[in-house]
């Protein structure tokens, strides 16, 4: 029985094969269709001729249809992001937003209460200027002044804080909403994390010059902003954390509060958190740039002074996780912004030994488009190269929320370092955080992070506290 039913099953397969290739060769559409998905053409099927056949073009045309037109391939695409996504090969933020907690679930819980103790108690350390850097490292001995052409008139760097009493402070810290007639503690934070997490920032301060400076700001995620944004009748965006790390954080330890620079941008109607993904857009990134770089001691560049590359339709994480018609018909703009000199960006792969990656990924898809900004956050440690004549070197310690600072914070240095704690590996990179800050004469370090890594997250509480080491 078993091999009278092979010629059936031979003539069966050999019929389907002749139905796909007469299909293929005279009735597939041959127009490319947009698939919004991956953010690119996908193939039209190719055109039967002698001429295609005898060259092999017809073929390799052909596979490439057949790969672009799988069976329910938007499916397959969205499964495949979802594994990596919690295997953590690809978006780690967008991996914890979709399983909708707010600590740090995939590494470890927020940190618990002799941790934080044991932070609270830790010593403030005594801020001293280097004279030389570490041996072997392709850098100056000493890191030259800036010009004084290239100084801003204002604001003054380092200014002295008044004395502050934590028991005159509130114990809990919201993050605020009031639209519509109601209020919302969206989150809330205590006080006792808040100041072992200024502790955390004030150590990494005093790896610095005695003219560099700290900026810290956290940032509220699309999901957070988003309800306010769309509210009817918009009474308050606030985050109070941040005034309790300015009060209580070292001389040239500063935070500058996202939700309150961006609320009155909400109130305007300007464009600056995404509605399809978790981030802030480029333009909210720019307005806080302009807070934080005044307060490292530099005017502000223009949003024209920048090459400004747009893309009309991005669908991020949000409608990656659950895609819908509604999100569909939100897609959003991304405004990618890059200085108008030459940088070159350096991924550290060993100790002495960097890869070149691209500004941006072209390849991938559209919901990673915000993520893979300047190679995404995965790696241990990468810097920008900065053609601009600009000495001082600056460190943006980030999630992926601090990516499109890069760019920006390039205006102003000759190199711009950034790195994720929960990347590193000092193996690879050859020195500690606070080895890398001396080896590049690093002047002044940007602490941004989302909201999923704030005040309670072992974020900086924890890895990058280690890092720096004792």
């Amino acid at each position: 029985m078993k091999k009278a039913a092979y010629p059936f099953f031979v003539l069966l397969w050999a019929g389907l094969l002749a139905c796909m290739g007469l299909f293929c060769a005279f009735f597939a559409p041959r127009e490319a269709t947009a698939e919004e998905t991956e953010n690119r053409t996908l193939a039209a099927a190719p055109v039967l001729s002698a001429e295609a056949l005898v060259s092999g073009r017809y073929g390799t045309e052909l596979e490439t249809w057949l790969s672009d037109h799988v069976p329910f391939r938007r499916q397959l695409i969205f499964a495949d992001r979802r594994v990596r996504d919690v295997l953590s090969v690809a978006g780690y933020e967008d991996a914890l937003e979709q399983m909708g907690g707010t600590s740090d679930a995939l590494s470890a819980e927020d940190v618990g209460e002799e941790e934080l103790k044991e932070l609270l108690r830790t010593p403030e350390a005594v801020s001293t200027p280097r004279a030389t850097a570490a041996a072997g490292t392709p850098v100056p001995d000493e890191t030259p002044a800036l010009p004084e052409t290239d100084l801003p008139e204002a604001p003054v760097k380092n200014p002295e804080k008044p004395a502050q009493d934590p028991e005159d402070w509130p114990d809990t810290y919201p993050v605020h909403l009031a639209y519509d007639g109601r209020d919302y503690d969206i989150y809330t934070y205590r006080k006792d994390y808040v100041l072992a997490f200024t502790k955390v920032l004030d150590r990494v301060a005093a790896l610095l010059p005695e003219d560099g400076t700290l900026v810290f700001t956290m940032v509220p995620s699309s999901k957070v902003a988003n309800r306010y944004v769309s509210a009817k009748e918009k009474t308050d965006f606030s985050s109070a954390p941040e005034a309790l790390v300015e009060a209580f954080g070292a001389r040239n330890v500063h935070a500058v509060s996202t939700a309150a620079v961006l609320e009155p941008s909400i109130r305007a109607g300007e464009y600056v958190w995404f509605r399809t993904d978790m981030h802030w857009t480029p333009l909210g990134t720019y307005k806080v740039y302009r807070e934080m770089i005044r307060l490292a001691g530099f005017e502000p560049v223009e949003w024209d002074d920048f090459d400004i590359r747009t893309e009309e339709r991005f669908l991020g994480t949000a409608y990656r996780d659950e895609p819908s018609d509604y999100l569909r018909a939100r897609a959003d703009q991304l405004d990618i912004l890059s200085p108008k000199f030459p940088v070159e960006f350096r991924r550290i792969t060993s100790p002495g030994q960097y890869t070149e990656i691209p500004f941006l990924n072209d390849r991938a898809p559209s919901f990673d488009r915000y993520s893979v900004y300047l190679g995404g956050p995965n790696g241990p440690w990468t810097y920008a190269e900065c053609d601009n004549g600009k000495e001082d070197r600056c460190l943006v310690i980030t999630d992926s929320f601090g990516l499109a600072f890069v760019p920006m914070a390039a205006q102003h240095y000759g190199q711009v370092h950034y790195y994720d704690p929960r990347y590193f590996d000092e193996r690879r990179v050859g020195a500690t955080p606070a080895e890398m800050i001396e080896r590049y004469h690093i002047r002044d370090v940007f602490v941004i992070v989302g909201d999923l890594h704030s005040y309670h997250n072992e974020f900086i509480l924890r890895q990058l506290s280690s890092q720096l080491g004792d």
